[in-house]
């Protein structure tokens, strides 16, 4: 019990750390449904090819991208692809420009289109245009994130990270961090959706060497030590467009042995953080943040470092009997 609430006393410095603004600045640029294809199967403990390794022409258009590590081959053939919804909630035009990944030494945005009758897949030439008020999709057979000379093999249930660099009409330029989750299929329409989800790191790498983060200070987030100890938190937009109201009621994932949707609010001029009973209202056409120092998804007990630029898969489930699988990029506040 002393333990418990020795980290909860370090855990409310640290959730507090950000509010609104300065920790997801990037509201005004909605992305939703990120996913992207795996390379590699994983069969009862073994890993094998992904059965379907043909390059995309042999794939017909809908699969689009070449995705598959199967046969013989050398990581730097290596290939797949990213896909979302980008909404621009900005008054000005912007413009997708680049993009990056730990995953893969050459990242950059693809357009597959028709010439003549034949398909082919090119990067877009001063990137993709997204007006104001408007979304674009990035899906098979059209714009997409194409990663290239992968360094790792990408397995279904998984997730990774991958920063877009947006332009703006003033000439500045925007990053946000998106997790993609890996997998065969696109997300299945919904009517609850989940934008700009993050977590908190947990340890840092400096010079191919890897240490906890517990002696930097409270703006690094959660306290560092792996074991029972460890610590993170996740945060993210969720938006109810249908017609009836939901509630966030659990979550889950691989990296950490407990998961549970906490608060931090202020009772009797303290500040305290606790589990949420029943869970989060998500009414109709409303979206509810999960940020610092307020609703948040805590994993305790992590199986795992997290490292900044990787990103795990978490599992939303609602009351509603709706699970949402989301990538979670590992990120400072935004």
């Amino acid at each position: 019990m002393a333990k418990r609430m020795l980290l909860v006393i370090l855990l409310l410095g640290v959730l507090l750390v950000g509010t609104t603004a300065d920790a997801q600045e990037t509201e005004n640029i909605v992305v939703v449904n990120v996913w992207a294809r795996p390379t590699a199967v994983r069969m009862e403990g073994m890993t094998m090819p992904e059965a379907t390794a043909e390059p995309m022409g042999n794939m017909g258009e809908a699969t689009a991208e070449p995705m598959n590590m199967g046969g013989e081959h050398s990581m730097s053939d290596a290939v797949s692809a990213a896909y979302m919804q980008i909404t621009n909630q900005t008054d000005q035009t912007i413009r997708l420009v680049s993009a990056s990944s730990l995953v893969s030494a050459r990242t950059e945005v693809h357009e597959v289109s028709m010439v003549n009758n034949v398909m082919q897949m090119h990067p877009v030439e001063g990137g993709i245009e997204i007006l104001a008020g408007d979304t674009v999709a990035l899906q098979p057979g059209g714009y997409h994130v194409m990663l290239m000379e992968l360094q790792q093999d990408l397995y279904t249930g998984d997730a990774l990270a991958v920063t877009l660099t947006f332009e703006l009409a003033d000439g500045t330029t925007q990053e946000i961090t998106v997790g993609a989750a890996i997998q065969d299929e696109p997300p299945a329409e919904s009517p609850i959706e989940i934008a700009n989800a993050w977590a908190r790191p947990t340890a840092v790498k400096m010079d191919g060497m890897e240490g906890g983060m517990g002696n930097m200070g409270e703006a690094t987030a959660e306290p560092m030590a792996m074991g029972s100890s460890a610590v993170s938190a996740a945060y993210m937009l969720i938006e109810n467009s249908g017609d009836t109201a939901d509630r966030l009621v659990a979550a889950r994932t691989v990296v950490a042995g407990l998961v549970e949707i906490h608060e931090v609010n202020i009772v009797d001029n303290v500040m305290r953080m606790h589990p949420v009973e029943g869970g989060i209202d998500i009414p109709v056409g409303g979206t509810v943040a999960l940020q610092p120092g307020g609703y948040h998804v805590m994993l305790m007990n992590l199986q795992q470092d997290l490292y900044t630029g990787e990103a795990f898969g978490l599992t939303l489930v609602f009351e509603s009997g709706l699970e949402i699988t989301v990538g979670v990029p590992i990120t400072e506040p935004q």
